[in-house]
């Protein structure tokens, strides 16, 4: 018996079986279909969402490690409906009493590939929440981010000139404020209940112990939206790699609330100031200007070994995310050819 000369009255005998032994939900185009469900504690491990979010293919890798995860669970099922229909193909009611051979069982299987297919609870991966650091770099990564450690003087002059490229500078200007007005909050004697965000970055200056440290929020994101916004942080060496971040190409821009925990940290040292920079506006952050977006350790020591922060510091703070369009790419391309 050849799969294509299979007569219809076996055709049908099967898919009575797949529909009423398995309770495979039947498409308009034929095939048959079985989810695999994944329980609530299948997690995928921050190292593997890590190597995803970091390949040149997020996409394809994913596919990829999900295939192989739930190999075992394909294999048995595909097993399992094999031996069953078989078993029932060949009962004393079945179109094959006498039996199959091993050609038959062949061409059966075969049948069956092309017939059922069993999808893997890829929605279940791509909505995990990973607690997530987002490293800015706005210049300051060329010299290994040492132009945010800028210690404020007392004694009625300020040496440390703000490099233009630190991150600080940067946020100051995101929130409302000049580079006058966040050097002289750093000149101004300790409050013991800091307010706002000129204070606040004041203590977080001058409770840096490292003399390396980026700008850096902690968000709670889903791996789809991780996926999404590292596909554009890719798109910043398009045009070649620059090591001055400010010269990367426009790749679209992200949106964090003002509730984000934000402060400056060494994760190369394992160090870092208190993360308490009260951020007074919302964000809004060109995705040229980030170093990474990965899950907490992906970069360096993670913030969680470090200060044993909770899970509740990550929060669910990317309220948008703007990526450059697919005709803006399609233009520079042909710009460049």
């Amino acid at each position: 018996m050849k799969t294509n000369e299979m007569n219809q009255e076996v055709k049908t005998f099967i898919e009575n079986i797949l529909e009423k032994e398995f309770y495979f939900d039947k498409k308009e185009n034929g095939i048959f279909y079985l989810e695999i469900y994944a329980d609530y504690r299948d997690l995928m491990a921050n190292k593997d969402a890590s190597d995803i979010l970091q390949s040149e293919d997020p996409e394809q890798k994913f596919y990829e490690w999900i295939d192989r995860w739930y190999l075992d669970s394909v294999i048995q099922y595909e097993s399992e409906i094999s031996e069953k229909v078989k078993t029932l193909l060949a009962a004393d009611d079945g179109p094959f009493p006498e039996g199959l051979t091993d050609d038959e069982e062949n061409e059966i299987d075969e049948y069956l590939r092309g017939k059922v297919f069993i999808n893997v609870p890829e929605n279940h991966y791509f909505g995990q929440e990973f607690y997530a650091n987002i490293m800015v770099d706005t210049g300051d990564g060329n010299t290994d981010y040492t132009l945010n450690s800028v210690y404020p003087c007392y004694y009625g002059r300020y040496e440390d000139k703000i490099d233009n490229r630190a991150s600080i500078v940067w946020l100051a200007k995101r929130q409302g404020y000049c580079k006058t007005q966040l050097q002289q909050a750093l000149r101004k004697e300790n409050s013991d209940e800091p307010k706002g965000f000129l204070e606040s970055m004041r203590c977080e200056v001058i409770n840096l112990p490292s003399c390396m440290a980026a700008l850096t929020f902690l968000v709670k994101m889903t791996l789809r939206d991780l996926m999404e916004l590292n596909k554009y942080i890719r798109l910043q060496d398009r045009n070649g790699h620059y090591y001055d971040q400010r010269k990367n190409p426009d790749c679209g821009y992200i949106v964090i609330d003002k509730k984000a925990e934000t402060g400056l940290f060494d994760p190369w040292s394992g160090g870092g100031s208190m993360f308490e920079i009260e951020l007074e506006k919302d964000v809004r952050l060109p995705i040229k200007f980030i170093r990474s977006a990965l899950p907490d350790g992906a970069d360096g020591y993670s913030v969680e070994s470090v200060y044993g922060m909770p899970g509740s510091c990550w929060r669910d703070v990317v309220k948008e995310i703007h990526g450059i369009s697919k005709e803006r790419l399609a233009k520079e391309a042909k710009i460049k050819n």
